[in-house]
């Protein structure tokens, strides 16, 4: 009883989220199957009033009568329900688009170390699966729900249509037979039929939902990962290595090997499901046989008319269906409901990070401060920054060096908040961090990344990164970023499309080009602390210094950070901050690191020969 409670509440909340996607919608499901639920007894009336007609003679315009009721009820109710179809595919744009869009603005929502951990990743496949598995939730409202109130109806109905076969009826014999069958406790064979047919079936459905189940979940990381080698196959981006290194057959057996792990396990349950759906058949065709024994036994001593044969026969048939069908679908409500917990799961994730209501004033000069800062990533036990204590005064260029795994982007990241410091605390103008609210934080930087990304939007789209954008300044940004020209000469100036992933011809961009473009959207947002963590690393160590000379004197007046492992990037910055093993080694500007004789001053000497 407990189960069933709380699978209905389940059903309850899980309708109640496709009312808010979309009303219309949701009214819809109730209306048509109110008509579906009616139809098939318009023609089991109507039927054994015209058998009934013909055999008793009845006058032809009363069989008439009955022959256009049968059609024209018919006739409107298919109308209806192709109307109602109609109108649901019209809502069923709005009602789809709701609902996916809840993954979407969940993914937004939560932290950035919660999106990219491995747990979280396999939830957020298990809640699409689970939302789409057999149509989704858009079928939970249509097939399911839309089941259980024919299945309800069809009981009032076919409960009132069999009234008949409990009145008592004069008989002109002694036969103990035909006296037992004009009993109402006849009616108790069926009704031991109907129960032994609907507990056989509820035990194999019981059984075949939680293989299913099993089945699925089984197949979560395998789904996932043929996605993503799928994905490497079908992105034109990853072509050139992939032709160049020969990676494909490494790829196809990757594939192969995933889609033949899913299929086995998908062919062991079909084999299981096949065996237990037959003997549900024959179950079926057993209370069929019953049904027309008991009516036939009637029909053959007077008891009910010709015509109620087939009316009767046909109402116990249906009414052990929509019992079969009753019992059918919340085995499957309870089976989809184990498939949308995932979906929900996902949805109900808290967010780890704490934001107050501090605001920032975007004239306002940034000063930054680490306290003791130290940092392990999720499931990690070694520290990838060891306290770490730095101040950085407003207006102040400074550069983090290192080499390669010395801890420099997780800094960034920490500040950026996309993680959590395991220990210590970072400060913004005297104030703890997690003081200011969500959006003060997102506005406080600007950042180009190493690994920037650039979407398959529009070149304005792509700087401006939103809708509405100021053409004026998206032009100025650009030519600070050396790349107007180059924009101007486009056929569709900043309307073109880059990359081939858009419903309009995209123009492929150079990697330079890339990089003046990420560049100029750094720009264009003018947040008071600017963040470049090496995104010129593929140019040669002489280019990359240009540019960020260059970005020095765009950006004179803000708090600035440059990330490089290249010493020629540092030369213009007030001050160098030198990172080894997480720890911070050195401090000082160009000179007077050079004066140390430390590690600044071994990768300058390793590096200087690409400076000349």
């Amino acid at each position: 009883m407990k189960n069933i409670k709380m699978n209905f509440r389940k059903m309850f909340n899980i309708m109640s989220v496709l009312k808010r996607a979309s009303k219309p919608y949701y009214y819809l499901i109730f209306i048509s199957n109110l008509f579906v639920s009616i139809r098939p007894f318009v023609s089991i009336i109507f039927t054994r009033l015209i058998i009934d007609g013909l055999i008793n003679k009845a006058p032809q315009e009363d069989l008439y009568l009955y022959i256009i009721g049968l059609i024209g009820l018919n006739f409107f109710i298919g109308i209806i329900l192709r109307f109602i179809g109609y109108l649901q595919k019209y809502y069923s744009v709005e009602l789809n688009y709701n609902l996916n869009n809840l993954i979407a603005l969940k993914s937004f929502e939560l932290d950035y170390e919660q999106i990219e951990a491995n747990e979280v990743m396999n939830l957020i496949q298990k809640a699409k699966d689970g939302s789409t598995s057999s149509g989704g939730i858009v079928s939970y409202g249509d097939y399911l729900v839309g089941n259980l109130i024919v299945s309800s109806l069809t009981f009032v109905y076919s409960i009132t249509l069999l009234s008949g076969l409990f009145v008592r009826k004069e008989l002109n014999t002694t036969s103990k037979i035909a006296h037992f069958f004009n009993h109402p406790a006849s009616l108790l064979i069926i009704l031991v039929v109907i129960v032994i047919v609907a507990v056989v079936n509820m035990k194999i459905m019981k059984k075949d939902n939680k293989r299913s189940y099993d089945a699925m979940m089984g197949n979560i990381d395998g789904n996932r990962k043929f996605s993503y080698f799928y994905r490497l196959a079908s992105n034109y981006k990853y072509g050139k290595d992939i032709r160049i290194n020969n990676m494909q057959p490494m790829i196809l057996e990757a594939m192969q090997s995933e889609k033949y792990s899913v299929d086995r396990v998908w062919r062991e349950y079909t084999t299981y499901n096949i065996r237990y759906t037959t003997i549900i058949t024959l179950m079926g065709e057993v209370l069929s046989f019953c049904a027309y024994v008991f009516v036939g036994i009637k029909a053959l001593y007077g008891m009910i008319s010709i015509g109620n044969v087939v009316a009767y026969a046909s109402a116990i048939t249906l009414f052990s269906q929509k019992i079969n069908e009753f019992i059918s679908t919340y085995a499957n409500i309870s089976l989809r409901n184990n498939y949308l917990d995932n979906y929900f799961e996902y949805l109900n994730l808290q967010t780890k990070h704490t934001y107050g209501d501090l605001e920032l004033d975007a004239n306002e000069e940034i000063e930054i401060e680490f306290k003791d800062l130290s940092f392990a990533y999720p499931n990690q036990n070694n520290l990838i920054l060891k306290n770490i204590n730095l101040k950085i005064t407003k207006g102040k260029k400074i550069a983090i060096v290192g080499a390669n795994g010395a801890g420099k982007t997780t800094l960034i990241k920490l500040l950026c908040r996309l993680y959590q410091p395991t220990s210590g605390d970072i400060y913004i103008n005297g104030r703890p961090i997690s003081e200011y609210s969500k959006e003060a934080c997102y506005q406080l930087f600007s950042v180009v990344f190493q690994d920037f990304k650039l979407f398959s939007y529009s070149i304005k789209n792509n700087v401006a990164s939103g809708l509405e954008v100021d053409e004026e300044k998206v032009w100025d940004s650009l030519e600070k970023a050396g790349l107007k020209e180059r924009v101007q000469k486009m056929e569709d100036g900043l309307d073109t499309i880059i990359y081939q992933r858009n419903r309009k011809n995209g123009v492929e961009i150079s990697g330079g080009e890339a990089q003046k473009l990420a560049i100029a959207r750094a720009l264009y947002k003018d947040a008071p602390l600017v963040i470049l963590d090496e995104p010129t690393a593929a140019l040669d160590p002489k280019s990359e210094a240009e540019i960020y000379e260059k970005f020095k004197d765009l950006v004179h007046h803000k708090t600035a950070i440059f990330i490089s492992h290249r010493m020629s990037s540092c030369k213009f910055c007030d001050e160098i901050v030198v990172l080894d093993d997480g720890e911070i080694k050195e401090i000082g500007n160009h000179q007077e690191l050079l004066n140390q004789n430390g590690i600044y001053k071994k990768m300058w000497n390793a590096q200087a020969k690409y400076y000349q």
